[in-house]
């Protein structure tokens, strides 16, 4: 009956995490057995840089629970363009990378002004760049926006004009109910991540949106090993994606679902999305 119990009991997906990050330096196996114990059945680690877009798609070799994203940050671009040199140089070392069958997505890309690492205009020339490379490749792109909401919505409706729908994800959304509205405008799913359990009372406007999200639109992640929900948030030394479980129990109480229900949601949109069996 114990076994019986386990193979019923739903899984989750962690649509965002970073596993070839320091804090996971040598340790990433015990991370993924313990998420697995956790009921977390697959995760997407995502690319950040050329080098961390290799070293993802590593992890995911060697981890049958791991797929690859692959992308440069917007916060890491200035680093990366001596290697670059040209539009069609990234968009090659970036079309190869996606031939590995572990590669399940763009990402992550975006715009970012809380930082001030790269210039906008160039994190805006490389979002439309990903989105290139998600047509290309057709793998769907993970997007990455901090107090940015104007500048990347203007690359996205531009490009969204010329070219029709592009398959992709809002990562760890922080928006309001305005941003929320033009994102599903624009037909992109919607990740919460361990933010919207936050009691800080500038988050109430993004717990908002989450009963607001259409059922077929929603994912949870951790972003891990940042973003650590409550109420583990500054008594843990490390967000871990077994933590998404928490993050999706918080969003079913929300939504006024049971667990179960949010589970098996997320889970099957998540292997839509990302071709995931």
């Amino acid at each position: 009956m114990r076994n019986l119990n386990l193979m019923e009991k739903k899984m989750l997906i962690d649509t965002h995490c970073h596993l070839d990050d320091e804090a996971f330096a040598n340790d990433v196996a015990n991370i993924v057995a313990a998420a697995r114990n956790a009921g977390v059945e697959r995760m997407i680690t995502q690319g950040t840089s050329i080098s961390s877009s290799l070293d993802c798609i590593a992890l995911a070799e060697e981890f049958p629970e791991v797929y690859a994203a692959i992308a440069i940050h917007p916060n890491c671009l200035m680093e990366e363009l001596p290697a670059l040199g040209s539009d069609d140089v990234f968009l090659d070392i970036f079309t190869k990378m996606a031939e590995n069958p572990r590669v399940r997505a763009i990402g992550e890309t975006g715009v970012d002004l809380y930082w001030h690492d790269t210039p906008v205009n160039i994190q805006k020339k490389f979002l439309a760049l990903h989105f290139e490379l998600s047509r290309r490749t057709q793998l769907p792109v993970i997007i990455h926006c901090r107090d940015a909401e104007e500048d990347l919505l203007k690359v996205a409706r531009n490009d969204f004009d010329k070219n029709g729908p592009v398959p992709g994800v809002i990562h760890s959304f922080s928006g309001n109910t305005d941003f929320l509205k033009a994102c599903l405008e624009l037909d992109f799913h919607i990740s919460y991540s361990g933010s919207v359990t936050f009691k800080n009372k500038c988050f109430d406007s993004l717990r908002e949106t989450v009963p607001l999200v259409p059922e077929n639109r929603l994912l949870v992640e951790t972003d891990s090993p940042y973003l650590t929900p409550m109420p583990f948030r500054g008594k843990i030394k490390r967000n871990t994606p077994e933590m998404v479980t928490h993050t999706a129990r918080f969003i079913a109480e929300i939504r006024g679902i049971s667990e179960e229900n949010i589970q098996e949601t997320t889970t099957q949109n998540t292997k839509k999305l990302f071709q995931i069996d």
